[in-house]
């Protein structure tokens, strides 16, 4: 039960960043068109899946809950080396396999980690 309550936040901020993340896109997609709005929720798409993936090691160090601090603190370094390709990665095919607009990749990315950041203060 304990598990469930730490992953709850992060439920509810994904929750959060979906929602917004369509509406932007909804609203690129009227207002721009299809090509604009095919990278913003690229873009978006890519604070996502950091967060998803942020979950996950969540999910993982509650498995391992007693581990030594060694343990607990080299998950955490992990956690951010991951995050950190994943979203250059992620980056690298937007721009130069799929050539979508740097403006759109942004805007998307920007956007769902301001919801990000505001989901973290909602909590403290």
């Amino acid at each position: 039960m304990e598990q469930l309550t730490r992953v709850k936040p992060v439920n509810q901020l994904l929750k959060t960043q979906f929602i917004v993340l369509l509406i932007i896109v909804a609203s690129v997609f009227w207002l721009y068109g299809k090509e604009l709005a095919t990278a913003v929720c690229f873009g978006g798409l890519i604070s996502v899946s950091n967060t998803l993936l942020l979950k996950w090691h969540l999910l993982r160090t509650a498995q391992r809950a007693g581990a030594s601090p060694m343990d607990n603190l080299s998950g955490a370094y992990r956690c951010i080396v991951e995050r950190w390709i994943l979203t250059i990665a992620m980056f690298a095919v937007g721009f130069a396999v799929l050539q979508f607009t740097a403006a759109g990749l942004l805007l998307g990315f920007v956007a769902m980690q301001v919801v990000l950041l505001f989901g973290y203060m909602k909590q403290a």
